[in-house]
């Protein structure tokens, strides 16, 4: 299961709550395991929701549109009901026979009770607590005058804000997680290799970009951000791709995200056409080190800002004294930066299962970029790597 339910519920004991409600795409995919069509085509105005009392494991009620009331065939974690709200129909011929999930549906489709999504969200609020109670709900993906509404129809209910209690079960990883992050990261670990081998004196940025889409495509991911820049232009590394074609002994700059199965990924990688440039090899080896230095000493208990620091030691002792970051990396899981980050200013503690992309990047006018980005599982005696991708320098012959 991804959900971690103890870590939830006792975060619910500890505050009272009788419920949570999600209303992010991020989290409904956490809760339930569906990654939600409507949240994703409308991040806006879209309005899908998972619902769960103190018992979390007798599973949400899952409340989406009649139109994608469907997904909750996709869940993989329990649903303890499914409704619909708004205008759908699927017409049933007399003749067809329904199979098992085609009769789940039906029934989900059927049920007419509700014509707009704050209907539905009240009629499961007051189901999950009946005659009143506290619940928290994910104030981050709808707009104030929708809990507005909500607080009106739900007068006898205290609704409170529910995105930190979400966030801080995330922070630690079930193993199911760790394997989904896992095979994200590998998709992207993949992708960069296809795109490294069409390396050639000629290629541009928008050709490696192309190529690194198509392999997450083709992998059953999606990309989300696809950073590929040739030499200098890694400075300003968040451009859109040129045509500025790759000559021999020029470095490739890779930060490349995507999602696969509702898990995010974001890799950093460095690849040069040929033999490198000694400070290039020089820079890279001392951002290495950081990021090495980070996945030797992150222990249970640590906080982000003491993660953080040793980190930056590390990068300025190995050869870039100079070397200053606003931070070296974050969590990562449903959303690409998750709880903790690894910043100086971050009080917040790693956990055993927590999961930390770790980067060392350095940006140079006139130079570009290098950088190295991985995800790790914090461990009690050791921490657990979760990329195979060789992370020195690349070369492509």
């Amino acid at each position: 299961m991804r959900l971690n339910h103890d870590r939830l519920q006792r975060r619910m004991s500890q505050f009272g709550l009788d419920a949570v409600v999600s209303t992010t795409a991020e989290n409904l995919t956490y809760l339930t395991g569906v990654e939600s069509v409507h949240l994703d085509m409308f991040p806006h105005s879209g309005r899908a929701f998972a619902v769960l009392t103190q018992d979390t494991r007798a599973g949400a009620v899952f409340i989406c549109g009649r139109c994608e009331v469907d997904q909750f065939l996709d869940a993989d974690e329990r649903i303890s009901e499914a409704i619909g709200y708004g205008p759908f129909y699927r017409e049933l011929p007399e003749e067809v026979d329904l199979g098992h999930d085609d009769g789940l549906l039906h029934a989900m489709t059927g049920d007419t009770r509700f014509a707009d999504p704050l209907a539905a969200l009240v009629h499961a609020v007051r189901q999950a607590c009946p005659g009143g109670g506290r619940v928290a709900v994910d104030e981050e993906g709808v707009p104030p005058d929708f809990l507005d509404a909500l607080g009106k129809e739900l007068s006898g209910w205290q609704l409170v804000p529910g995105a930190a209690h979400l966030r801080h079960a995330r922070q630690v990883k079930t193993a199911r997680e760790q394997e989904l992050v896992a095979a994200a990261a590998a998709v992207a670990q993949n992708a960069i290799l296809a795109t490294v081998a069409i390396m050639r004196e000629g290629v541009t940025e928008r050709e490696l970009v192309r190529e690194f889409n198509r392999s997450v495509a083709a992998q059953g991911g999606t990309p989300r951000f696809t950073l590929i820049r040739i030499g200098a232009n890694a400075v300003a590394g968040q451009r859109r791709p040129t045509g500025t074609a790759l000559r021999r002994g020029q470095a490739v700059w890779f930060d490349v995200g995507a999602v696969v199965d509702g898990y995010w990924c974001d890799i950093a990688r460095v690849c040069t056409l040929g033999e490198p440039e000694e400070r290039l090899a020089r820079l890279y080896a001392a951002v290495l080190a950081g990021e090495e230095a980070a996945l030797e000493q992150a222990r249970p208990g640590m906080t982000g800002r003491e993660l953080f620091d040793l980190t930056v030691a590390a990068v300025r002792d190995a050869g870039i004294p100079h070397y200053r970051r606003s931070h070296v990396g974050h969590g990562i899981g449903v959303e690409v930066y998750d709880r903790v980050l690894i910043r100086p200013d971050s009080t917040d503690e790693l956990r055993e299962g927590t999961v930390v992309n770790i980067e060392t990047p350095y940006y140079e006018y006139g130079f570009g970029c290098v950088h190295v980005e991985d995800p790790f599982v914090v461990g009690p005696a050791g921490n657990r790597l979760l990329t195979t991708l060789d992370r020195g320098l690349l070369i492509a012959p």
